[in-house]
């Protein structure tokens, strides 16, 4: 029976195939959903977005092994050993994309509850922690800023018990994935594939591709002949990946790094050439040298004319030091990128926030235009985690539904959070601040509402403390009293 399934399953493809073969002959225009119900995949696929062409760029970029400096030639001198040139490549493209990442996702991105239920809040605020939020966007980001585009899928599945699960997965070139996402005109996302190879039953490696709509998933596997299709509802209703897209986070610095690791090489080479010392001198000088009377402890100069000296190394001239000095700064400057040198750090230990924020100007600049790329993003997958918690409890899915979320990006640098904490706690105390905007412009409690009304019953019990001290202090005063004005009727009396 399996060999009649078999047979028939290959049978269907080879049809499939070459209808499509002759569809696309005769010029037949075909939309994408079309395709994939023909299982024409290749050409489904071919309609995406396709930026390998980068990603292979900035790839080779990031790598310091694959840079253009490596390939310098070696020398092969007649009848001397081959030399081996230097060759000193740097890695400033992975410190630039570091601090592009630290300034964006230094800290935490800070979550706040506009509207809705609490308890709906708090699950959104568990998954932010299961499922490791923060770090896996810090991982999108870094890919993202190395090799120009990124993105998290949100898997999601059955167990064996029949119970909704999730996971969390990044897709880039470096984690073996190829990324295809299709937009329209104005920039919406109508569909998004991931393509990657494993193994099959055979144990022969095969070409898989998962294609998201926001109505249908696609599994496709290349088969001998044509595609094995099988496609199934999305229970989000939302294309469950988030594509992030930039430039390089070195945009634009390329050639000036490519200078200064040639000229780095080239005094290394400069450095191996004279580093034995090089004795050079008039014949008569030198014959002395190796004269039995002398042993070398003693040179006879015979004329006016000669020589025996050391030749020196050439010096590091002024020119190459300041064109050193000028690559340095202005591949930091060109990509707005400030400089944490050691050097630079030394007087940064005594200032406060906000001065070490007007001395790292270049790197909130860069921090605002990442901002408007990746604010956006971020709101779509906040979006699309509510989806997900709608589908592992149902029972809730009205108040996820109705739940309003804000978020902010952290102050990378801790004092001014602090500061702002301060200046609000003190803004609440003096009565110019109410507790629910305190409360939400802090965003540190997971359950505003829930915190609030600690808040107001810790003031209340406060306040109903005070009043008893005070009421057994009024009570004890006039015992007091009592006592000292029967004390003066006694003494009267007597």
């Amino acid at each position: 029976m399996a060999i009649i399934n078999a047979n028939s399953t290959y049978v269907n493809n080879i049809a499939t195939f070459f209808r499509n073969v002759t569809l696309n002959a005769i010029g037949i225009e075909r939309d994408f959903y079309q395709l994939m119900n023909d299982k024409d995949v290749h050409r489904a696929i071919g309609m995406c977005e396709d930026n390998t062409a980068d990603v292979d760029n900035a790839l080779s970029e990031y790598n310091p092994q694959l840079h253009k400096v490596m390939k310098t030639p070696n020398k092969y001198p007649s009848g001397r050993s081959p030399y081996i040139t230097c060759k000193h490549p740097r890695a400033r493209q992975r410190y630039i994309n570091e601090v592009e990442l630290f300034f964006l996702l230094g800290a935490p991105i800070k979550w706040e509850k506009k509207e809705g239920d609490d308890e709906a809040f708090k699950l959104f605020t568990d998954f932010i922690d299961e499922s490791r939020f923060n770090s896996n966007m810090r991982r999108t980001k870094r890919i993202a800023g190395s090799e120009t585009e990124c993105a998290k899928l949100y898997r999601l599945y059955r167990d064996a018990n029949d119970n909704a699960q999730w996971q969390v997965v990044v897709l880039s070139r470096s984690t073996g994935y190829m990324l295809r996402p299709l937009f329209d005109q104005y920039g919406n996302m109508l569909a998004f594939a991931y393509g990657y190879k494993r193994k099959n039953a055979q144990k022969r490696i095969v070409q898989c591709w998962e294609v998201q709509t926001e109505s249908i998933i696609y599994e496709c596997e290349k088969r001998a002949v044509g595609w094995e299709v099988i496609q199934y509802p999305n229970p989000t209703g939302k294309i469950n990946v988030i594509y992030y897209k930039q430039q390089k986070a070195w945009d634009g610095a390329e050639v000036r790094m490519a200078r200064e690791e040639e000229l780095d090489s080239k005094i290394g080479d400069n450095n191996n050439y004279f580093a034995d010392p090089v004795l050079m001198g008039t014949a008569d000088a030198i014959k002395s040298i190796y004269s039995p009377e002398t042993r070398g402890k003693l040179v006879r100069l015979t004329g006016d004319k000669s020589r025996l000296e050391y030749l020196n190394p050439p010096q590091a001239s002024e020119l190459r030091k300041a064109e050193k000095d000028d690559l340095n700064e202005s591949i930091l400057f060109d990509t707005f990128t400030p400089d944490f040198s050691i050097e630079k750090m030394k007087g940064f230990g005594t200032l406060t926030g906000k001065a070490i924020r007007n001395a790292m100007i270049l790197g909130y600049i860069k921090r605002a235009r990442n901002i408007e790329i990746y604010e956006e993003l971020i709101d779509r997958e906040k979006n699309v985690i509510i989806e997900v918690l709608k589908f592992t409890n149902p029972t809730m899915a009205t108040k996820l539904s109705e739940l309003k979320i804000g978020f902010k990006f952290g102050e990378p640098f801790s004092d001014d959070e602090q500061a702002n904490w301060s200046a609000i706690a003190n803004l609440y105390k003096s009565g110019l601040l109410s507790l629910e905007t305190a409360v939400g412009l802090l965003a540190l409690a997971k359950a505003p509402e829930e915190e609030i009304d600690r808040i107001r019953m810790q003031e209340i019990e406060q306040t109903l403390a005070g009043e008893e001290a005070k009421t057994e202090k009024q009570q004890e005063t006039e015992e007091s009293v009592s006592e000292s004005e029967s004390t003066s009727e006694s003494e009267e009396i007597a």
